[in-house]
């Protein structure tokens, strides 16, 4: 049979994608994402595309990447692990992306991840912090730059283990992966501060719950000093929500207060809540500042807070790595990416070479009525806690080795 120049030319394209080699445009290289755009955590998906995009804007102002314009290429993952794993093959295999960048759901994260190591390209992990993503799952492909779930509970058990009026703490979690991850980890970690803390009790609700009362009716019943919940979007509105509208008026460890748009609706009843992330906009220092200020000319007048931040950082990341390597093939981008170290905003973080989990110091806010950023009550940074007082080791994250 004649074979006609499309046909070779399709041909190189498919080689080239199973040997992971990309084959790009003369002047635009595409990064994919993997967002939720549907749905009630369609905010979270739109928050972390905004960080993504804000970072592209600032590279694409500056001449772009090794001499390519960065565009954008975005599916909807509809928060379903299956359907993530579609889109990343579309993204790879369609759309020629050289990475595949997905923050709002461990479920999917988790399932992108795995898919990976078939299609050769890299998944920037940039918000989804269960365990197994770097821990027992483990692949070369992918690279986490935000917090894991035992990284981020370990700050908040340095806050309230420091701290003597807190030794009854009930535990309060999504029926999922991430959820059953902070409930573990932070019993682990609040022994090592506080061993005489008593876990007075455990509950994993389902996704999108809509009724806390009778979870509160327990916390209230089990004489807990606080709570420690791992919610996000809705479900730590409602939580926050219900149970002051219900009396229960004890502070709440979260790890994602610092959503703006969970704070608009919480407003005053997030009085007494204590965050735990990596960033917390109102830092008073030079570095921070400029950090924010970076941010919000990129980002068209937007702060840095949330999944907005951690996108925004991971991102930037990405495209040091990919500017270390001085390529945008794929193995030479994880050998540039293992071991970097990028200067953040409140101290250097450090992409551990084994599990690919960054490294970085954590930051503790509590509930503020006033501050420059919105026109509703949000956080103010208390204490920064160094990475290393954080960190959780390999043997304790789970961490195995990868085989092909």
């Amino acid at each position: 049979m004649k074979r006609t120049i499309f046909g070779g030319i399709v041909g190189m394209m498919g080689i080239c994608l199973l040997l992971g080699t990309v084959v790009w445009s003369a002047d635009t290289v595409n990064f994919g994402v993997c967002e939720i755009r549907s749905g009630a955590f369609k905010d979270n998906g739109d928050r972390t595309i905004w960080g993504i995009e804000a970072a592209v804007n600032e590279a694409n102002s500056k001449g772009g990447l090794l001499g390519k314009k960065i565009e954008l290429v975005i599916e909807d993952n509809q928060g379903k692990g299956e359907i993530g794993v579609q889109k990343a093959k579309k993204l790879v295999m369609q759309d020629n992306c050289v990475v595949v960048i997905q923050g709002s759901s461990s479920g999917v994260g988790g399932a992108i991840g795995q898919a990976m190591p078939r299609l050769k390209r890299i998944y920037l992990d940039t918000n989804a912090e269960a365990m197994d993503i770097t821990g027992k799952n483990f692949n070369p492909y992918v690279f986490r730059t935000c917090l894991n779930a035992g990284m981020h509970v370990k700050a908040l058990a340095h806050y309230f283990g420091k701290k003597t009026q807190y030794r009854k703490v009930f535990l309060i979690n999504q029926d999922y992966s991430w959820g059953y991850d902070v409930a573990k980890y932070y019993e682990a970690a609040i022994k090592q501060f506080a061993p005489n803390t008593q876990v007075v009790g455990k509950e994993f609700h389902q996704v999108f719950n809509k009724d806390f009362a009778p979870y509160v009716s327990k916390i209230t019943a089990s004489g807990a000093d606080y709570v420690i919940s791992g919610n996000w979007g809705t479900d730590l509105t409602q939580l926050v929500v219900q149970s002051r509208k219900l009396g229960m008026k004890i502070p709440i460890g979260a790890t994602f207060l610092d959503d703006d748009g969970v704070m608009n609706i919480a407003r005053e009843a997030a009085e007494g809540c204590i965050q735990a992330n990596m960033y917390i906009l109102g830092i008073d220092s030079d570095k921070a500042r400029a950090f924010e200020d970076t941010f919000h000319k990129y980002s068209g007048g937007k702060w840095p807070s949330f999944v907005i931040m951690e996108a925004y950082i991971g991102t930037k990341m990405f495209i040091e790595a990919v500017r270390k390597a001085g390529s945008f093939d794929t193995d030479k981008i994880i050998k540039a990416f293992e071991g970097m170290t990028w200067d953040g905003p409140i101290g250097p973080i450090t992409m551990r070479p084994e599990d690919h989990q960054a490294q970085m110091p954590a930051v503790i806010a509590e509930y503020a009525s006033k501050t420059k950023y919105y026109d509703f009550p949000y956080l103010k940074p208390i204490m920064t806690i160094p990475a290393s007082e954080i960190s959780v080791s390999l043997e304790e994250s789970g961490w195995k080795p990868y085989k092909e």
